[in-house]
C-alpha cells in the first residue's frame, strides 16, 4: 500500500514539473531565452531576426587589434587576417543555447562567432616574437683537442603566442575594449652543476665512436661530433634531432617503385632501366634502433656501429627477368669514382670514354679487353687534349681521362666477383683515384701497350651500365647478369716502403716572361701498395689474387720564366 502511494506521488510530481516547464518555456518558443547577452547587447525574448538586425546595428570590425609586450605597443590591422563576424551562427548558437532552463536563473554572455585567418595570425605573432623574443642557446658538447668541451648554453626570452592569441580573439569575440598588455618570459637554459657533469661524462664516452646507416649502396655516417648533437643534456637523446638525422637519411634512400625496360638493337642495349622496389625508411623503427645503438656506445668500449636502415618496401611491377631472357636480372657489382678539380678538358673525354661501354653485353666464357671495346683514341675520335702519364712524364695527350673509366670499371669488377686477367697501376699516385677511396685501386690504359681485361665466368650474359654525373664529377659503373651465389671481398690496401718524392725542380723557360713560376708536375709520395681479392661460390675459392701496385716517388717541376 504504502509503495503504491509513493508511486502516485511521484507520478503527480512529475507531471507538475511537466507543467511548470511548459508554462516557462511555451512562451519564448522561436525566440532566444530571457537572460541571453550577446557580446553585452541583450537579445532575450528577442526572434533570430530581430536579434540579427540588433547585432548588425551595434557591432562593427574593429580596424586594428593594439596590445602590448614588455610595454611597447604592437598593432595588427584586422584586414591582414581578414576578419569577419559570422552573425547567422552567432543566433544559432544563442537560440540552441543547451542550458535554457538555467538561462532564466543565471544570465549568459556569448561571444560572436569569428571567421579569421588563423594561419596568417599565427604567422604576424610570430613575427612580432622574433623581434621581442631571443632564441635560447642550449647546452651543447665538443671535441677539442680530443676533449669535451661543453657550451653552458644561453637563456632565452620568449612570448606565449597561445596566450596572446587567445585573450586577443576573446576580447575581439566579446568586444571587450581594452588594451591587452604581455611579458616576456626568460626560458631557462641552464643545466645544474650535477646536469653538467652527468652530461660532460656522457659526451666524453662518445669520442672517436661512429654510427653507420647502411642500406644497398647507400653508407651514411654519424661522426662522434654528429652522435654529441643526439644527446640530450638534461639525459636521453633528443627526439627531435634524431628525426632530423632520419630526415636527410630519408632524401638520399627512399625512392618510388621503378619498372624495368630493355631494348637491345645490334647486339648493344639502347636502353636499359633496371627494375627497383620503391624503398620508404622505417622511420619510427630507426629512431628506436638509434636509440639502442647509442646505448650500446655509451656503455661498452665498441667503437662503431653499424645499422641496416629498416625499410618498408614497395616492389616493382615489371622485374628485369620480365623483359629479357639474356638473364640481365640482377645488380652484380658496382664501382665508383670521383674526379673533381678535373679541367674541362679532362672530364670531356671521361664523359666521352663511358659512353663507349652503355649497353655493352657479354656472353658467357667471354674475355673482355677494356681497350677493345674503348677503340681508338685520339682526336680523330672526338677526344681533346688533357693530362696524361707518357713516358714518364705528365704531358698534354689525347684522351686524358679515359684511366678514370678503366679504372671505375675495375672496381666494378672486383666487386662483382669476375676474374680480373690483366690489370696495370698507374705509373704514381694520381689524386683523382683517392678521392674517397684508398691508393691501390686504380688501373691504367693505354692502347696497344697497356690493358684491362676480364672474363665473364658467370652462366648468362652480362651487361655493363656506366653512369655519369657532370653536377658532382662523379662516375659509376653497374654490371647486371645472373647471380651464381659468388661473394667477392677485397682487403684493405696495405701501403709499405713510402718514399719521399724528391725536392722540387725549377726549370728556365724562355718562353715565358720573367717572374711567372708555372707548375708542370705534382710531386707524389713513392709507395708499394697491396690487397688481396678472394671470391667464394658455394663455400669453394675460385679466385685467390693478390694486386700489388708500385708508384714511384714523383718529382714537382716548375717551369721559372726568363724572358726579358
Amino acid at each position: 500500500m504504502v509503495s503504491y502511494l509513493m508511486t502516485k506521488i511521484f507520478i503527480y510530481f512529475f507531471v507538475a514539473l511537466l507543467f511548470f516547464v511548459s508554462i516557462i518555456t511555451i512562451p519564448f518558443i522561436k525566440k532566444i531565452y530571457p537572460n541571453t547577452y550577446i557580446a553585452g547587447i541583450y537579445l532575450g525574448d528577442k526572434t533570430k531576426e530581430t536579434a540579427t538586425n540588433l547585432l548588425l546595428e551595434n557591432i562593427k570590425i574593429p580596424e586594428k587589434i593594439i596590445f602590448k609586450i614588455n610595454g611597447i605597443s604592437y598593432e595588427i590591422l584586422t584586414s591582414e587576417i581578414d576578419l569577419e563576424y559570422d552573425f547567422n551562427a552567432t543566433i544559432e548558437r544563442a537560440y540552441n543555447f543547451p542550458n535554457k532552463l538555467g538561462l532564466i536563473l543565471k544570465p549568459v554572455n556569448l561571444g560572436l562567432k569569428l571567421d579569421f585567418e588563423k594561419n596568417k595570425l599565427t604567422e604576424t605573432l610570430l613575427i612580432i616574437s622574433s623581434k621581442t623574443g631571443i632564441e635560447p642557446i642550449k647546452p651543447s658538447a665538443k671535441i677539442v683537442n680530443g676533449v669535451i668541451v661543453i657550451n653552458p648554453g644561453k637563456n632565452g626570452v620568449e612570448i606565449d603566442i597561445n596566450e596572446i592569441e587567445s585573450k586577443i580573439l576573446t576580447n575581439i569575440s566579446l568586444q571587450i575594449n581594452e588594451e591587452l598588455s604581455f611579458n616576456t618570459k626568460v626560458v631557462d637554459a641552464s643545466l645544474k652543476p650535477s646536469e653538467l657533469e652527468d652530461y660532460k661524462v656522457r659526451a666524453t664516452k662518445l669520442i672517436g665512436k661512429e654510427i653507420i646507416f647502411t642500406f644497398e649502396e647507400h653508407n651514411i655516417k654519424l661522426s662522434d661530433n654528429n652522435l654529441l648533437e643526439l644527446l640530450d643534456p638534461r639525459g636521453d637523446y633528443s627526439q627531435e634531432l634524431i628525426e632530423g638525422q632520419i630526415k636527410k637519411a630519408s632524401r638520399a634512400v627512399n625512392r618510388n617503385p621503378q619498372d624495368s625496360v630493355f631494348i637491345v638493337e645490334n647486339n648493344i642495349v639502347q636502353e636499359f632501366t633496371p627494375s627497383k622496389d620503391g624503398i620508404t625508411i622505417n622511420e619510427d623503427k630507426l629512431v628506436e634502433n638509434i636509440k639502442v645503438a647509442m646505448d650500446d656506445l655509451l656503455n661498452s668500449d665498441s667503437k662503431a656501429i653499424t645499422l641496416e636502415i629498416p625499410v618498408v618496401i614497395y616492389p616493382a611491377k615489371i622485374k628485369n627477368e620480365d623483359v629479357n631472357d639474356l638473364g640481365i636480372n640482377t645488380l652484380l657489382g658496382r664501382g665508383n669514382s670521383n674526379f673533381k678539380g678535373s679541367i674541362p678538358n679532362r672530364i670531356y673525354n671521361v664523359d666521352l670514354a663511358q659512353s663507349r661501354f652503355k649497353g655493352v653485353l657479354i656472353p658467357p666464357n667471354e674475355e673482355v679487353s677494356f681497350n677493345n671495346i674503348l677503340g681508338d683514341v685520339s682526336s680523330l675520335t672526338g677526344y681533346k687534349a688533357a693530362y696524361v702519364i707518357k713516358d714518364g712524364k705528365t704531358v698534354l695527350g689525347d684522351g686524358g681521362g679515359v684511366c678514370q673509366v678503366s679504372t671505375t670499371l675495375f672496381r666494378a669488377l672486383l666487386n662483382a666477383g669476375l676474374p680480373i686477367i690483366e690489370r696495370r697501376a698507374h705509373a704514381y699516385r694520381v689524386g683523382y683515384y683517392e678521392q674517397g677511396f684508398p691508393p691501390g685501386l686504380d688501373a691504367t690504359v693505354y692502347s696497344p701497350t697497356t690493358d684491362l681485361k676480364f672474363k665473364n665466368d658467370t652462366p648468362a650474359y652480362i651487361l655493363i651500365q656506366p653512369t655519369i654525373n657532370l653536377a658532382n664529377l662523379t662516375l659509376t659503373f653497374e654490371i647486371y647478369g645472373t647471380s651464381d651465389g659468388r661473394v667477392a671481398t677485397t682487403s684493405k690496401p696495405i701501403i709499405s716502403s713510402q718514399t719521399a718524392p724528391p725536392a722540387d725542380l725549377y726549370i728556365d723557360d724562355p718562353t715565358l716572361p720573367a717572374g711567372t713560376v708555372k707548375q708542370i708536375e705534382h710531386k707524389a709520395w713513392g709507395a708499394k701498395v697491396t690487397f688481396d681479392y678472394n671470391v667464394v661460390k658455394n663455400g669453394e675459392t675460385i679466385i685467390s689474387q693478390r694486386f700489388v701496385s708500385n708508384y714511384r716517388p714523383w718529382q714537382a717541376i716548375y717551369l721559372r720564366g726568363t724572358a726579358q
